[in-house]
């Protein structure tokens, strides 16, 4: 079997040009995102079109059991996950605090932290049985410095950055390679 590549948060940007080199190099890409089909069969068919395998999945990441039964289904049917890239955005938009709602805070929360913490709970006890693994996470600088306007996404990136520290610590001793990396600045991808 290939090596699996999983990338949750496979859009037009990172996530899908990730997935796309992963698969040049010889892994079993699977793209997650949480909508549009025919994005992501377009992204699953030029992968594929090169003689790469690629699978494409609808994943509504802060939907119950959405992240667990992915990563179980691509381990019993696609193949090990070698590495995975969580690359979920988070951006709630630009609210000064009296104007951010209990739910939009929350929100961003579940989408940067709490569906990483739900990932790495996942796919971490396979890659610890390998003692082999890679656990890549993007973030953005409002994990390192809040700016007026991002209460919600400054804190939710924050705790990304910490929750990714505290993995290595506990799982980089047992072969399992833990990144958070910055992406600082825009990305060239269709919605920016």
């Amino acid at each position: 079997m290939k090596k699996v590549c999983m990338v949750i948060g496979a859009g037009g940007g990172i996530g899908g040009h990730v997935a796309m080199r992963f698969a040049s190099e010889g892994y079993h890409s699977v793209l997650c995102r949480r909508s549009n089909y025919k994005e992501l069969d377009a992204l699953v068919a030029k992968i594929q079109k090169g003689g790469n395998e690629a699978t494409g999945f609808i994943l509504n990441a802060i939907e119950q059991n959405s992240i667990e039964e992915c990563i179980e289904r691509v381990e019993l049917n696609i193949g090990p996950i070698d590495t995975l890239i969580f690359n979920l955005g988070a951006q709630t938009g630009f609210k000064v605090l009296n104007e951010t709602p209990n739910k939009t805070f929350e929100l961003a929360w579940r989408l940067a932290t709490l569906s990483l913490f739900r990932t790495a709970a996942s796919v971490l006890p396979f890659m610890e049985m390998r003692s082999n693994g890679n656990f890549l996470v993007t973030s953005a600088t409002a994990a390192f410095r809040g700016n007026a306007g991002q209460a919600a996404h400054s804190s939710a990136m924050a705790g990304r950055r910490m929750l990714c520290q505290t993995l290595n610590a506990e799982y980089a001793p047992k072969g399992i390679h833990i990144a958070h990396i910055l992406i600082d600045g825009l990305v060239d991808a269709p919605d920016t």
